[in-house]
C-alpha cells in the first residue's frame, strides 16, 4: 500500500562575496517542481512495485508484486496491471485485464464534447487540489546548505528542512509538512528537485483517523531526466509503520521503480483485445 506523501538557486552578492541562501533555492526549485510536474501529465511509464508486510518482530511474512503500464486515456492517466508477482499476465488474467480496458475506451469513445469536457476539468481539480501543499514547502521549513553532492551524474545542491515553528498554512494537508523532516537534493544547473530523504518525526493522521502512519516512518524519492526536457520519478521508497482505522495494523516498505518513459503522442492508438484477434 502506498501512501503517497506527499512533495533552486539565487546568487546573493555581499560586500564583493557571493552566499547561496537555501530559502531562495527552494523557493525555486519549488516553482520549478511545479511547472516539471505539468509536462511529466504527458508521459506513460511502467511502474513496478513491492510491497513487504512484516511481523511485530521485523521478519517478513508477505511479499507481494506488481506491474502496471501508466497509459493516457482520451486526457486522463489508467493504470493497466501487466504483472503479478514477477510474471507477465497471461490467459484469463490478461483477457480480463484488456476488457477492462476496452470498456472504459468504449465508454469515453461514447462521451459527448460537454461531457468529455466537463470530466477532465474534475480530473485536473483534483491533480492540482493534491499538489497544493507542495507550494507551502518553502514556508514550512528552515533550510540549511549542507554542500553539494551527485544525483544521477549531475551536481545539485545538498539542503538540510527541518520544520518552522509556528507554521500554519490554510492549504488542505499542507500542514502535515510540519511533522516530517530530512535532506533534499536540488539540480545546479536546472533548479529542479531531484531527490528527497525525509522521515517523520510524529504520528501523521489522515481522514481524521481512518490512516495514521507512525514516528519514524521513512520517504525516499529520486527523479530521473527524460528526452532531455522532464523530470520523471526513477525510484519511491517508504519504510512505514501504518494503522488504518482502528484496528489493522501495517509494517514493512514499499519499494517502487519506474522505467519505459515515453512521451504521449495524440495519434497514439490503444490496441483492443479484439483488434489483437484479427
Amino acid at each position: 500500500m502506498l501512501f503517497a506523501l506527499l512533495g533552486p538557486l539565487t546568487l546573493l552578492s555581499t560586500a564583493g562575496a557571493q552566499t547561496l541562501d537555501p530559502h531562495q533555492i527552494m523557493k525555486r526549485a519549488v516553482s520549478h517542481d511545479q511547472s516539471n510536474w505539468e509536462k511529466s501529465k504527458n508521459y506513460t511509464y511502467i511502474s513496478r512495485a513491492t510491497v513487504r508486510e512484516k511481523d511485530s518482530k521485523g521478519n517478513i511474512r508477505k511479499t507481494e508484486q506488481e506491474a502496471h503500464e501508466v497509459l493516457i486515456l482520451f486526457g486522463q492517466s489508467y493504470e493497466k496491471l501487466i504483472e503479478k508477482d514477477g510474471k507477465q499476465l497471461t490467459g484469463d488474467k490478461l483477457r480480463k485485464e484488456q476488457e477492462k480496458l476496452d470498456k472504459l475506451v468504449a465508454k469515453r469513445q461514447k462521451e459527448s464534447e460537454a461531457e468529455r469536457n466537463k470530466r477532465l476539468a474534475g480530473h485536473e481539480k483534483d491533480r492540482r487540489r493534491q499538489r497544493e501543499f507542495a507550494q507551502e514547502i518553502p514556508n514550512a521549513y528552515n533550510f540549511r546548505l549542507l554542500g553539494e553532492e551527485a544525483v544521477g551524474g549531475r551536481p545539485a545542491w545538498m539542503i538540510e528542512a527541518t520544520p518552522r515553528e509556528g507554521f500554519h498554512s490554510s492549504v488542505p494537508r499542507a500542514n502535515i509538512l510540519k511533522k516530517f523532516r530530512g535532506r533534499l537534493w536540488v539540480d545546479k544547473s536546472e533548479y529542479q528537485l531531484v531527490r528527497i530523504d525525509a522521515e517523520a518525526i510524529d504520528t501523521v493522521s489522515f481522514g481524521l483517523v481512518l490512516a495514521r502512519i507512525g514516528k519514524g516512518t521513512k520517504f525516499f524519492l529520486e527523479q530521473t531526466r527524460v528526452n532531455d526536457e522532464v523530470w520523471m520519478p526513477k525510484t519511491v521508497q517508504v519504510t512505514l509503520d501504518a494503522r488504518l482505522g482502528l484496528i489493522k495494523k501495517l509494517q514493512g516498505d514499499v519499494d517502487v521503480r519506474f522505467d519505459s518513459f515515453r512521451k504521449f503522442q495524440s495519434e497514439s492508438k490503444i490496441v483492443s483485445t479484439a483488434e489483437t484477434q484479427q
